[in-house]
């Protein structure tokens, strides 16, 4: 459900390098924890986001920085616009370390010269399968996708019922239920899973 759109100047990567920074920049490898490796969700979850989405690297003939127009001989400079639906702003953070991340191992410095834009949605600003899909039908197919295989929460952290994100519990979005205190992503998540209780409740 992430679309990648990175940007560098023309003649600075060979097609080679073009593909590996587009391989790097994965939803598998976005989504996972800070080591690009280790899943930060449910891998149901992970699976679904790599389905649904797409990573394009262009080239850029004329790039002009700071009023100079740069030459390929100067390096890299990236700008990344990294549309993720109805959740740019729970996810801007994440996303922005784990590009800038990826970038920096790719070109093994760890300050590249990279702007990343997190890029959010509209509450049916989504398409899918000809249809919009709004906060609701994407979270179905999350539920849908979620294999609950995903490891135990580590301590200090939570795992949301609902995607099965694995955040830090002083960061989640939490509710206080029938005795039991639940840790969530984000307020979407939050909302769906009051509605699915109270579904269940009154049949």
């Amino acid at each position: 459900m992430l679309f990648i759109e990175l940007l560098v100047p023309k003649g600075v990567f060979d097609e080679r390098e073009r593909r590996e920074l587009a391989g790097r920049l994965a939803a598998r490898r976005l989504l996972s924890a800070g080591d690009g490796a280790t899943p930060a969700a449910d891998p149901g979850v992970i699976e679904l986001f790599e389905s649904l989405s797409h990573v394009v690297v262009r080239e850029e003939e004329v790039w002009s920085a700071g009023g100079t127009l740069l030459d390929p001989s100067q390096g890299p400079w990236y700008v990344a616009n990294v549309t993720v639906g109805m959740w740019g702003k729970e996810m801007s953070e994440h996303l922005i370390s784990r590009v800038t991340a990826e970038l920096a191992e790719a070109e093994d410095n760890p300050e590249p010269r990279a702007v990343v834009n997190v890029i959010s949605l509209a509450e049916g600003g989504y398409g899918l399968r000809g249809h919009a899909q709004r906060s609701a039908d994407v979270l179905r197919l999350i539920e849908e996708a979620k294999t609950g295989s995903a490891a135990p929460a580590p301590e200090g952290m939570v795992v949301d019922p609902v995607c099965g994100a694995t955040i830090p519990l002083e960061e989640a979005v939490l509710l206080e239920r029938d005795g039991r205190t639940y840790g969530f992503c984000c307020p979407h998540c939050r909302g769906h899973f009051v509605k699915q209780l109270d579904a269940a409740q009154a049949s």
